[in-house]
């Protein structure tokens, strides 16, 4: 592994000194109370329903050892692990509309816009493939070279029911992660006996956004049927000063249909079918996005409680195939004479898990896994004038399919855990992928030129690998939580780095992170700082655009949380994020690092009325390198701090029914991000910087109910 000088030693002393403070307080508390004796918390379940959040929180209050963040990352619930988040997504749907604005919400996220909705999210200033995102346990990337359809555009808030989201490479179940992971789940649904749940929400706001969501399902005790239907849309919005934005409508829609089977409580097998249309204005380039048509196959199979040894056992089986266009005259007008383009890709993937999970001992759990992924990549183009025979394409499907990439990963994991004493704990795990890259003849500007990229008709194996050691410590008579932990993990260059920017010959990045932190949860007070060291090698840099080059980076910064209960129905919530971003290479700031931001809440909720404003911080960012940043965006100019402040009421009067009106950006700011597409990695004319929505009203209703009561939902 690549390091910095002195950067193996100091971690090494950093490491030493932990374990000896966190076994220290261990021993100290075993000699204060010597009448304990040692026993092993049971490990936590997997919190994806309000149901399991109010267990937990019971477990809590009789375990004094665990500790809960649910005030201080309000809405989200119990980690079940340090450096991780729960977030139920239902329990405050708000204006999500997708995946991405979801994210946003949550300390330490940024998101890239470029029109009304498919934002780009980034943990800590890394996004796209560094930030390994996940839907229903299946890893997503996207199709479009220009990254017009980011994974989370794919998600449909109103039919996840959680979100979990993992900083550092602090695991090894979900891939390399060298930022992050973040899964998007639905619940795992069982019936008692013969019943039915209906869960619908509608969203209507300005700029003529509108929301509707199903999430429903009637079965019996051996299985169940489930819909879900979803269909979101808008018009151009307009900034604070009063102007249209163009090109920043949308309209997506998706159905899915499951069959469970659940032949006992230990046994669950689900098949599922999903398909989703959509067209997205891009204000950030000069194309939008005509077609964006998947459709998706999924398998699901879980046995519990199997034998002594082996607790349980998960396959899973998916397999997604996208077909997306991109045009510059379906959705928008063009100038006599002026060039048509259409660009068609095309992505069929494949998906295979097995997972492990066996108590060795009542102290030590290991979790084992193997997977298999194989992603291919096809395009054509097509370009010409209206005015001259023969008329353009209505879709890249009607044109020859060129293969352009395939990538073929085949990988094994494993992470043990060990219950040192009843506080501390350690975790450890290791992963090794073998990745296989082979191309075809690939042609620049995305098959819309005759030049052949450099990278061209090769083949590539590489081994990555991927590992952690983390320890955790909970005080027995105090509401502390300690963790640290040291992590590496290996990317290669992806799919958009290798066609887009040219980089079949791109050296694999190796991240070494020191993650560390402390977190209290009072009857009154919470709080969490969580902060990071990172150091990567071989860090693709992407310049101007159309090519990238390995550097090596340091990376520093963290998350503050704190929250403050009032009284009984009034709370205060507030968090920190920063990161710092050296290009060590060139000796410049790292481009595409977010700047300073923090955010200030007040809340009442008595379970009838809640209401909440909440006021967004964010510092002036100068440290840019210009042209320079990642698949998603470059860096331009410096960006100016702004303040903006959301509103938000709500109004329960039966348990079934909610009824919510906000208004975010309340002044009517007109502002920029930072991490902004004005220069992004695509052809096209340059415009300014795009401009964030100004203000915006909406209200939303929701009913959700089951009959008999009987229905569990875990």
């Amino acid at each position: 592994m690549d390091m910095t000088p002195n950067t193996f030693p100091t971690l090494t002393a950093l490491s030493v000194l932990i374990t000896l403070g966190f076994s220290s307080a261990s021993y100290a508390e075993q000699a204060i109370n010597p009448e304990h004796e040692h026993e092993a918390p049971s490990q936590p379940q997997s919190t994806s329903s309000e149901q399991q959040s109010e267990t937990a929180q019971s477990d809590v209050e009789h375990d004094p050892s665990a500790v809960t963040l649910e005030a201080m990352t309000i809405p989200s619930e119990q980690p079940t692990q340090a450096f991780e988040s729960i977030q139920l997504i239902k329990k405050d749907l708000g204006i999500a509309t997708d995946g991405a604005d979801v994210l946003k919400q949550t300390p330490g996220i940024s998101v890239t816009r470029q029109g009304g909705t498919a934002s780009d999210p980034l943990l800590r200033g890394l996004g796209g493939t560094r930030l390994n995102i996940s839907i229903d346990g299946v890893p997503f990337g996207g199709v479009c070279n220009h990254r017009m359809d980011p994974a989370t555009a794919y998600v449909s808030p109103g039919s996840m029911d959680s979100l979990t989201l993992l900083k550092g490479p602090q695991s090894v179940k979900n891939g390399n992660n060298i930022s992050g992971a973040v899964n998007f789940d639905r619940a795992e649904i069982r019936y008692q006996e013969i019943g039915a749940r209906a869960y619908g929400s509608y969203l209507y706001g300005s700029f003529n956004q509108q929301a509707l969501s199903v999430d429903s399902s009637f079965g019996f005790e051996k299985g169940y049927f489930a819909y879900t239907h979803n269909n979101t849309s808008g018009d151009d919005y307009t900034d604070g000063d009063g102007n249209v934005v163009k090109q920043t409508f949308y309209d997506t829609s998706n159905d899915r249909l499951a069959l469970g089977f659940t032949p006992d409580e230990d046994t669950l097998l689900e098949i599922s079918g999903l398909t989703s249309k959509g067209q997205i204005g891009n204000a950030t380039i000069h194309m939008d996005v005509t077609k964006l048509d998947r459709d998706n196959i999924n398998v699901h199979f879980k046995r519990e409680n199997m034998v002594p040894w082996l607790n349980s056992v998960e396959l899973r089986y998916n397999f997604t195939t996208v077909d997306h266009d991109m045009d510059n005259y379906t959705l928008r007008d063009l100038h006599p004479w002026e060039e048509y383009l259409l660009m068609g890709q095309f992505w069929d993937q494949h998906f295979g898990k097995a997972e492990f999970l066996s108590e060795i001992t009542p102290d030590l759990e290991l979790t084992t896994g193997l997977e298999y992924r194989n992603d291919s990549y096809d395009a054509n183009a097509a370009s010409g004038f209206l005015e001259l025979p023969p008329p353009p394409p209505t879709s890249g499907s009607e044109l020859p399919k060129n293969h352009i990439l395939s990538f073929g990963n085949t990988a094994a994991y494993a992470e043990l855990g060990y219950q040192m004493t009843d506080g501390l704990r350690w975790i450890s795990g290791f992963r090794v992928d073998s990745l296989a890259t082979t191309t075809g003849t690939m042609h620049a500007a995305g098959e819309t030129s005759t030049i052949v990229l450099s990278g061209s008709n090769q083949y590539r194996r590489q081994n990555l690998f991927a590992g952690f050691l983390r320890t955790e410590y909970a005080f027995e008579n105090v509401p502390v939580m300690l963790s640290a932990g040291y992590g590496h993990a290996e990317r290669a260059a992806d799919y958009w780095e290798v066609y887009s920017m040219d980089g079949f010959a791109l050296n694999a990045e190796k991240n070494n992170e020191l993650d560390a932190m402390i977190s209290y949860q009072g009857d009154k007070f919470s709080t969490e700082l969580s902060v990071f060291y990172s150091h990567i090698s071989d860090f693709i840099l992407v310049h101007l655009g159309d090519r990238a080059n390995n550097i090596d980076a340091q990376r520093t910064g963290g998350e503050l949380l704190l929250a403050y209960n009032l009284t009984d129905y009034f709370s205060m919530t507030g968090n920190l994020s920063y990161v710092y971003g050296q290009n060590l290479t060139q000796n410049t700031p790292l481009a595409q690092t977010p700047p300073l931001e923090g955010n200030i809440g007040l809340n009442y909720d008595d379970g009838v009325f809640y209401g909440a404003v909440n006021t967004r911080l964010v510092a002036k960012q100068d440290r840019i390198h210009a042209g320079y940043g990642n698949v998603i965006a470059l860096d331009s100019t410096p960006t100016a701090g702004f303040v903006t402040a959301n509103l938000q009421l709500g109004y329960t009067p039966h348990p079934l029914v909610k009824f919510q009106f906000g208004i975010d950006n309340l002044f009517d700011k007109q502002y920029t991000e930072h991490l902004n597409r004005s220069a992004a990695s695509a052809a096209g004319p340059a415009i300014r910087k795009l401009a964030e929505p100004g203000r915006a009203y909406w209200g939303r209703v929701t009913i959700d109910f089951d009959y008999p009561a009987s229905f569990i939902k875990s």
